[in-house]
């Protein structure tokens, strides 16, 4: 071997050592300067450039891979965790990072800072059971009830946990909702089709006895009742078949401030006041449902505090989660909702009013519940009613 061809593989062991080396410590920017070469220190050197690139497109692929689904897992509104089977904490998505201590922790535990027997909740959890906690969220002033589920993720011979958390307060509002359309399908057909033949035959023999010349009060008195008790039957049908009818939200792109311009439009009552922190902050709705939720809650509200002396209703829109929710309230410092009544008040049909048709407030539930969202109540007698609306951004 000559002197130039000593060289030469001196710099292409150099060369082929520098690449080993970048590709080890996954540094890719390494790309050989080809001015200069030719021959087969050219092509080897072209080579592996081309191995250094093909490295790159790949770490591209994973990276770009990575952020999909991190943003995809980031928007669930469940609380997610991944851990390894020391508790070593490696991922927690928005929702867990905002609703459990406010930052990303690095152990299972340290939410114990959210709840003393949370960790250990967490790590006795096995693949397909379920259970019960409760503890305050960092973004909450309240205590809520969660279920904490976990499963196992097997990648690069590692054995990881996934913890979810999930408000059971959501859960339990989708599955009310689902269980009172598949109830309001079967009522509305069934009695339906009963009452259509009863009201059209006791019409008929109503209109037929007081044509012919027999006449039995009692009889005709009786006839008409049935057609009057069909009739209060058909309007409560009627009322049902509004619960099934909601239609899917309309969304669109809605400033807080132009919503709430209509509402004081609306409303111009001293006792009433609007409030947020961002005018401007967009809200992504179905305006005429969301709105008809807000007159039906301030109705309410007005009503509670009918004969108040310094009647006071608020209806205040922020964001929280770091704007990926917006929670709007309606308060009032009316005569308040006693807790039988309160546990009662989103279910159809269940009203304390003389004319009422129990049917507002449910149906505010529903048009919540089909935008992505909870709504809750609470009351003290005497001191007033708050209710409370949580939508995602």
């Amino acid at each position: 071997m000559s002197f130039i061809e000593n060289i030469l593989h001196g710099k292409s062991i150099k060369r082929l050592r520098l690449m080993l080396d970048s590709l080890r410590t996954r540094d890719l920017s390494l790309q050989f300067n080809l001015d200069g070469m030719k021959g087969e220190e050219r092509k080897l050197a072209e080579e592996m450039n081309a191995v250094i690139n093909d490295f790159r497109e790949g770490q591209l692929r994973q990276e770009k891979q990575y952020q999909y689904f991190d943003t995809l897992l980031n928007t669930v509104s469940d609380m997610l965790i991944v851990a390894d089977s020391s508790g070593k904490v490696s991922w927690m998505n928005y929702s867990a990072v905002e609703g459990l201590c406010g930052f990303k922790i690095q152990h299972l535990n340290d939410l114990s800072a959210v709840d003393a027997e949370l960790p250990a909740t967490l790590q006795q959890l096995r693949p397909g059971i379920q259970q019960l906690v409760r503890f305050q969220p960092q973004s909450d002033s309240s205590v809520k009830d969660y279920v904490v589920s976990m499963s196992y993720l097997y990648t690069m011979g590692l054995t990881l946990h996934i913890y979810t958390i999930q408000n059971v307060q959501t859960i339990v509002q989708q599955s009310e909702a689902d269980a009172q359309q598949k109830l309001v399908r079967v009522l509305t057909h069934e009695i339906m089709n009963s009452l259509t033949p009863i009201i059209s035959l006791s019409d008929t023999l109503s209109d037929t006895m007081q044509q012919s010349n027999f006449r039995d009060e009692d009889m005709l008195a009786a006839i008409q009742a049935i057609n009057r008790r069909a009739g209060g039957l058909m309007q409560f049908v009627e009322n049902y078949r509004k619960l099934q009818y909601i239609s899917a939200p309309q969304y669109d792109n809605v400033s807080v401030g132009n919503l709430l311009a209509n509402l004081k439009q609306l409303y111009k009552s001293d006792c009433i006041h609007f409030k947020t922190e961002n005018e401007d902050q967009l809200l992504h709705i179905d305006r005429t449902q969301i709105e008809q939720v807000l007159i039906n809650l301030i109705k309410n509200a007005l009503e509670a505090t009918d004969g108040c002396c310094e009647p006071c209703i608020t209806l205040s829109i922020k964001q929280q989660l770091r704007g990926r929710e917006v929670c709007i309230t309606v308060e009032d410092n009316g005569v308040g909702i006693a807790t039988d009544v309160l546990d009662n008040i989103f279910v159809p049909f269940f009203t304390t009013k003389i004319d009422g048709s129990g049917i507002g407030l449910s149906i505010c539930k529903q048009v919540i519940t089909l935008h992505g969202g909870t709504i809750t109540a609470t009351s003290t007698i005497g001191k007033g009613s708050l209710f409370t609306i949580i939508l995602p951004l």
